[in-house]
């Protein structure tokens, strides 16, 4: 009797494993959001693409089809969002880092001989398999769509977070609208007063209706860069996408006239910084690959 309870508890430990999320054809179905923590040593990299109307699904799904797995392994890498603008024009990739020392150890790889695959080694590869799948069918949509390279990459620090009380600070892993601005003073030395304009935005936030459902002051590392993420929450929610509030910088001096004070991103040379601003609807979340549990 205690043989036959030990077989069948050894059965139940073995079912118990194999539903662990330890599988990652598992866990690619599970949304997995992205979690913003101000404050500590992570970092978000920001790289924002150019895009045709025409293409820019394809551009992402081949993206992404590259990217999920060459990134999972990366030591330090802490996750990926895929959005792209409801435009058609642009796409962001905000990546996650545990902190800059990782990323930086990541970008010299890439730099190095055969230390890790690059981007183009992946492309090839996925090119290569999706001509032969549509060869002699005559189908120009097994072409793959190249993303090209980003015309910006900055990155930043988590310097402010704002949720609903008792909600964490995050954008869902799909489905969701999100406004996406990077703004760029024209000193490094303006770079405080672009931030002292974005904490002002937080804290106007509760006026507003509708409001976002977390907000987040991104603040450039090494740049003169500042960015502001906000999650509207899901595109169902709204007959109308206008409806979303724009949110914007507003940035003033003595010395700036009515007519130029509401156009503050042309500027004046004491105070010139400019803004890409869209909102996007995120497409893909590429999450680290999970720890293996219930091994030896």
């Amino acid at each position: 009797m205690v043989k036959g309870l030990g077989n069948i508890l050894g059965a139940c430990l073995l079912s118990l494993c194999l539903l662990l999320p330890s599988s990652p054809a598992w866990a690619d179905k599970v949304a997995t959001p992205m979690v913003f923590n101000a404050g500590d040593d992570a970092i978000v990299v920001l790289s924002l693409y150019e895009t045709d109307p025409a293409t820019q699904a394809d551009a992402v799904k081949s993206f992404y089809k590259i990217a999920k797995s060459f990134y999972k392994t990366i030591p330090g890498f802490d996750g990926l969002g895929l959005f792209s603008s409801a435009d058609g024009y642009r796409v962001v990739e905000l990546s996650q880092w545990e902190d800059q020392a990782s990323y930086e150890t990541f970008q010299a790889s890439l730099a190095g001989d055969g230390a890790a695959e690059d981007y183009t080694k992946y492309y090839e590869k996925y090119a290569s398999a999706k001509g032969e799948k549509g060869k002699g069918k005559g189908k120009a949509k097994d072409t793959p769509v190249d993303l090209g390279e980003p015309f910006l990459t900055a990155t930043f620090a988590v310097e402010d977070v704002v949720s609903p009380p008792g909600m964490v600070a995050a954008i869902p892993g799909s489905m969701a609208v999100v406004q996406i601005s990077d703004i760029t003073a024209d000193s490094s030395d303006r770079q405080a007063d672009l931030m002292a304009a974005g904490r002002a935005i937080l804290a106007d936030l509760p006026t507003l209706y509708p409001a976002p459902r977390t907000a987040v002051l991104l603040k450039g590392i090494d740049t003169p860069h500042i960015a502001l993420l906000a999650n509207w929450g899901s595109a169902a929610e709204f007959s109308d996408l206008d409806q979303i509030p724009t949110l914007k910088l507003a940035i003033s001096k003595p010395e700036i006239g009515e007519a130029d004070a509401e156009d503050t991103d042309a500027g004046l040379d004491e105070f010139a910084f400019t803004t890409d601003s869209h909102l996007y609807q995120t497409v893909k979340m590429i999450a680290p690959k999970p720890e293996t549990y219930c091994k030896g």
